[in-house]
């Protein structure tokens, strides 16, 4: 026998239960989604699922024919179960029977179906594998179907994507008042997700202003009245124009944007609370096409007392406006000096423009005036630093409209510039005036020209202050963010321009005095100077994209001296070992640094052991490469040992014999001669220590061979000799 459902009809009678602290609940599927409470009922859920033969359901309201309907359940244990119910199809042809089958996923552990309409031993047609995520149910014509899954607990993540349907034309999840329920219809086709939690999201709410905001202009969005009924908003994530990219993520509830043109955009607001639960909340947002603009520049971001600076403010128009205006309001005691009127007439006590002549459409005015500072004394009341604003209003009568000037509207008096800002401003000293000394004009505009470029490259060379700064230095990250900037033609207050990343490399190459011996330490020219206690250092750097500004920073043991001897391009600083490019370095262009490296002649090198094997001292040199744009660091790779001795290996010591003076000479070439080829048969023959070498050094017979082969050969004696496997040093 077929049974079918029948309690719905007992449904008005009962009695609904309060949710509270039952946790936040949701059913989405696709762009749809709804927040739902669960039907309560006072009854267990195998008698509200109960079954009654006499009687069909198509006056129950949790019932629909030739649909699917699907509710959440709270039972009088607060227990929370998943109803589906599949009603009679009234429209399939007579003696064909209904079906439907689901993929269901995330069931949570330990629920179950508790109710099968049909178990299989009646109906095996009826699916319940919840294991393998498979549901299906057949009924027969003014039949139903259905089941219940649970319990669920309160935190889950049901998804039951739909099958093949025959007979059901909705599926419909009911939810609310038991009674009344409330309905939101899904299709046949999409993933239906059923979520359960047990905080609840975040509710979000938002306000603009202005009320009609227009483009290029400054808006205020505040979602400040958004709250979280259990916790607290921790995120907002902000998409100004919907293209599902977040733009900006803050944790503070209010942002300002500025739309760049008119046009209708969806504004996306994606709040997150403490529990990690989002809400997003989408406002169509309507920008009106600018018809005015005006925007204020400042000449600089600090301002020192005394010092004059410049304001420029632009106006620009898509449409005729006449009787036109500009009211500014300056800080009180500061003085204002009119540069440029652009047609406008100039009322200083109320610091006012009128344009007595319309201003066209599609042109631009520019207004500029210069600002003066208080002097110190004027402000000794006022504890520095301390940020001054300008604000403005610019209005025309026909059409009649006021514009809020716009762009920049601060700036902060100092006693002392940031050296940046020093260096935009600097009037570089003239070499060819005695006496000449740099000078600071804030008037100037905020680009580093190439002659304050290059002037910074000279103060950071010598380590001298910077006019203006109090006497503050610059340092190598300064002077190459200052080259970047230059580089780009970019102000100091604003971004530097978006480049590639680029991957900078540095390799070293080190060149002894002595090939195979390193730095010879303890060795005298007849006069009595040092000999073989300098070596060559090469440097290559590449770029495989362009950067702005490279910086090369080396660290040497104490002590010893750094002498350049080919920079490519690169300034150097004496006592740091650093170089900078204050330049573009092209993408595939290899720069080169060479220098010369003294060794202290007083160096202590450890005696060698009673063996007689020789062990050289070593030090190493660190280096790193960096750009100002885009930021790259890197180390510098290649050769970092510098090998010390004050001993030589039997074969270098015959290459530098000087056989007038019966000694060694290091300045002599790393070839043997035909008379260091006669001395080294005396030693060989004598059986006699060489001089200055390493250990019991003598002429064996196989380095004897090897002299004489050298000799032959005009091979040097770190060069393999023709035909001969390539060795390491042979012969020490």
């Amino acid at each position: 026998m077929v049974r079918k459902i029948s309690l719905w009809a007992l449904a008005a009678a009962l009695t609904a239960l309060p949710l509270l602290g039952q946790g936040y609940f949701s059913v989405s599927q696709g762009a749809v989604q709804a927040v739902v409470q669960p039907l309560a009922g006072t009854v267990s859920v195998e008698e509200f699922y109960g079954y009654d033969n006499t009687q069909f359901l198509s006056t129950c309201p949790l019932v629909e024919p030739d649909a699917t309907v699907m509710f959440l359940y709270l039972d009088p244990n607060q227990q929370l179960y998943l109803f589906i119910i599949h009603g009679q199809a009234t429209q399939a042809p007579a003696g064909v029977n209904s079906s439907a089958q689901f993929v269901i996923q995330g069931v949570p552990a330990g629920a179950d179906f508790v109710v099968t309409d049909d178990p299989s031993n009646m109906d095996p047609n009826d699916v319940y594998d919840i294991v393998a995520g498979r549901l299906a149910w057949v009924w027969a014509p003014f039949r139903t179907d259905g089941g219940v899954l649970g319990p669920l607990g309160q935190e889950f993540r049901l998804t039951l994507s739909p099958g093949i349907m025959i007979g059901v034309q909705r599926i419909v999840f009911k939810y609310g008042d038991i009674d009344a329920p409330q309905s939101l219809e899904l299709n046949l086709t999409d993933p239906i997700e059923i979520i359960g939690m047990r905080g609840q999201p975040p509710v979000a709410s938002l306000a603009v202003t202005p009320a009609e905001p227009r483009a290029r202009q400054e808006i205020t969005l505040d979602a400040s009245a958004s709250y979280d009924p259990d916790g607290r908003i921790v995120e907002y994530r902000w998409d100004f124009d919907g293209d599902g990219v977040v733009d900006l993520s803050s944790t503070d509830p209010t942002v300002r944007y500025t739309y760049p043109s008119g046009g209708s955009y969806n504004l996306e607001l994606t709040l997150v609370d403490d529990m990690g639960l989002t809400t997003d909340y989408s406002l169509p947002l309507y920008i009106s096409p600018v018809t005015v603009v005006v925007t204020r520049s400042i000449s600089t971001t600090t301002a020192m007392p005394g010092y004059t600076f410049r304001v420029t403010v632009r106006i620009h128009t898509d449409q005729d406006l006449v009787g036109a205006g500009l009211e500014e309001q300056i800080p009180a005691g500061w003085e204002i000096t009119p540069v440029e009127s652009a047609g406008a007439v100039f009322k200083r006590p109320t610091i006012q423009w009128v344009f007595v002549e319309a201003i066209r459409a599609g042109t631009d005015r520019v207004i500029t005036y210069d600002l003066t500072v208080p002097r110190s004394e004027l402000l000794s009341t006022i504890r520095l630093p301390q940020q001054f604003c300008i604000s403005g209003v610019f209005q025309a009568k026909v059409p009649d409209i006021v514009v809020e000037v716009g762009g920049e509207s601060c700036v902060v008096v100092d006693d002392c510039l940031s050296v940046l800002e020093a260096i935009t401003h600097m009037v570089v000293a003239d070499p060819k005036t005695p006496g000449s000394q740099d000078k600071i004009d804030l008037r100037l505009s905020e680009v580093i020209s190439a002659a304050q470029l290059a002037r910074a490259g000279e103060l950071w060379r010598t380590d001298r202050p910077v006019v203006g700064t109090c006497g503050e230095r610059i340092d190598l990250e300064t002077l190459k963010l200052a080259a970047a900037y230059a580089k780009a033609c970019v102000p100091i207050d604003r971004p530097l321009p978006d480049m590639p990343e680029a991957n900078v490399s540095a390799h070293r190459t080190i060149r002894s005095p002595i090939p195979c011996e390193g730095v010879v330490i303890g060795f005298y020219d007849p006069q009595g100077q040092p000999l073989g206690n300098k070596f060559t250092v090469k440097v290559e750097i590449s770029t495989d994209q362009d950067v702005f500004g490279v910086g090369l920073d080396e660290d040497l043991p104490t002590g010893w001296r750094v002498n350049p001897i080919e920079s490519d391009g690169f300034i150097y600083k004496a006592g740091v070992n650093q170089w900078a490019l204050l330049d573009v370095l092209p993408a595939g262009e290899t720069r080169q640094i060479i220098y010369e490296v003294e060794v202290p002649p007083t160096v202590t090198i450890e005696a060698p052991p009673a063996d007689g094997c020789l062990v050289l001292a070593s030090e190493t040199i660190a280096g790193r490469v960096d750009t100002g744009q885009p930021c790259v660091e890197a180390e510098v790779a290649g050769q970092s040992r510098v090998d010390l001795t004050d001993c030589l290996s039997v074969i270098a010591a015959i290459s530098r014999w000087d056989v007038n003076r019966e000694a060694i000479n290091l300045a002599l070439s790393d070839k043997i001669t035909f008379q260091q080829v006669q001395r080294a048969i005396a030693f060989w023959l004598e059986d006699e220590v060489v001089p200055r070498t390493c250990g019991d050094g003598k002429v064996t017979f196989e380095l004897m061979k090897e002299i004489v082969a050298r000799w032959l050969t005009d091979t040097p004696i770190c060069e393999p000799l023709p035909g001969v496997v390539p060795d390491v040093c042979v012969g020490r």
